[in-house]
């Protein structure tokens, strides 16, 4: 049965564990990209290799997402967190003493795992709080989200030049001590201890295609024949699906098809893919849109591409003095400002300027920031049973929108043509956007409209 805390009870224990979880998990996203370069030569392998580190933390990251919201409604949120924090700390810890580029990338699949638990569970936490509480913690969310990518980098680059890359790692072992200390605090009466039969059959399935896809995708560095990629290929699809028919009619089925069939999990679910695609676009094009065309220094860029991240900083207090309801902020505010950005991109291609860039960057992050917002405060108050599933469903779709965002547009962008046709390319980027945006606004209204109806 699940309970909501009562809001006259102080819960600072699950604003801290929250904030910290959701921090950490984002944090180490991008921080050892800066490393990079020094993993390569300490461990004498490519930097294509090393690369795994980060690539394979984000992918465990979003296959786990899910899971470890099941885990967390079927065990209780605070066993989960716990998890997940001894879990990041111990792979954070093994990180940091890693010998070699092997043991190195292991650490980070850990972390990734743990990564998962924290992200899934903190959201499923939030979401089982009191309306007042909810809406207090949801500005203390967006702020987490937001600073760990800001911080990554920067904070990474303070920590290699003054300490050394192990303590990028074995910084967060001390925080996720913080961290089980606070989540051992939180009263029992926030879990959602729902006792079900174990989805067993669910759970094997998902896994073996786990194992299909990751070997599809690294089938380079497997050495794998064709006629074995072809046979992965279609066993996967195969399994899979097996996997949704099972899944559907399981009373607690592993992964949550059954919930895409409520409209407004499913609103909230395809805003987060469409909101992570937008965010994967705009980051990856920005950087290579002022070395390309600009010629600016390295530093210089990453402090002009701190606009949007700043602006989802900006909309926490927007969301405040706006002080409307969910659809009228997604409708009104959060919409037309990520329209108006792209929109302003387009057509100041030709004459991009840092003042241009920066007014439509901040313009998305205000309303990026408001838009992720409302999709979370509209998941809170979902189905509370099964708050850490839902909140694991919106990271991986938000995740998985940010990996197809940033692989469409640099593949967009990867051609060596003229500084004319290149411009022409990005034009062409903005307003494909802007067309995804223009249709999930649409989608938005008759949505949210029949939501509230």
């Amino acid at each position: 049965m699940t309970k909501v805390v009562d809001s006259s009870k102080p819960i600072y224990s699950i604003y801290i564990t929250c904030c910290l979880g959701l921090f950490l998990s984002t944090l180490d996203t991008g921080i050892i990209n800066l490393a990079l370069n020094t993993f390569s030569i300490d461990f004498g392998v490519s930097l294509k290799y090393i690369g795994l580190s980060v690539t394979l933390y984000l992918l465990f990251l979003i296959i786990f997402l899910v899971p470890g919201g099941w885990l967390g409604d079927f065990w209780g949120q605070k066993i989960a967190l716990i998890a997940g924090f001894v879990l990041f700390g111990l792979t954070s810890l093994i990180a940091g003493f890693s010998e070699s580029a092997n043991q190195l990338i292991i650490a980070r699949c850990g972390q990734g795992i743990g990564a998962a638990l924290l992200q899934a569970n903190c959201l499923g936490l939030a979401g089982l709080q009191s309306c007042k509480q909810k809406i207090r913690l949801n500005s203390f969310i967006m702020l987490a989200i937001s600073l760990g990518p800001i911080l990554g980098p920067s904070f990474g680059g303070v920590i290699l030049k003054l300490w050394g890359w192990q303590f990028l790692f074995l910084i967060n072992v001390p925080l996720c001590i913080v961290g089980c200390f606070f989540s051992l605090k939180i009263t029992k009466a926030v879990n959602t201890l729902k006792r079900e039969t174990f989805d067993l059959k669910g759970m094997i399935l998902f896994f073996m295609m786990l194992v299909a896809c990751v070997s599809l995708i690294y089938s380079d560095n497997l050495n794998l024949l064709l006629i074995e990629k072809n046979f992965i290929g279609i066993s996967t699809l195969f399994i899979f699906f097996i996997f949704l028919r099972i899944e559907s009619k399981c009373s607690n089925p592993f992964f949550p098809v059954k919930l895409l069939f409520i409209s407004s999990i499913r609103y909230v679910s395809i805003g987060s893919l469409i909101f992570g695609l937008t965010a994967g676009i705009i980051f990856s094009a920005s950087p290579l849109l002022f070395i390309r065309e600009a010629g600016y220094p390295i530093d210089y860029i990453g402090l002009i591409c701190t606009a949007a991240p700043i602006g989802v900083i900006l909309s926490v207090f927007g969301r405040k003095v706006i002080n409307s309801s969910c659809n009228k902020i997604i409708l009104i505010y959060a919409l037309p400002l990520m329209l108006f950005a792209f929109a302003l991109l387009f057509f100041v291609s030709f004459n991009i300027s840092i003042f241009n860039y920066v007014i439509a960057a901040l313009c998305y992050g205000l309303g990026g920031g408001l838009f992720q917002g409302s999709l979370i405060q509209i998941a809170m108050d979902q189905k509370k049973d099964k708050q850490s599933t839902i909140g694991g469903l919106l990271r991986l779709f938000q995740n998985g929108g940010i990996i197809i965002g940033s692989a469409c547009s640099l593949m967009l962008l990867e051609a060596k043509i003229s500084p004319l046709e290149n411009i022409s390319t990005y034009q062409k980027l903005w307003g494909i956007t802007f067309s995804v945006l223009s249709i999930m606004f649409v989608y938005s209204y008759v949505s949210l409209f029949r939501i509230k109806k």
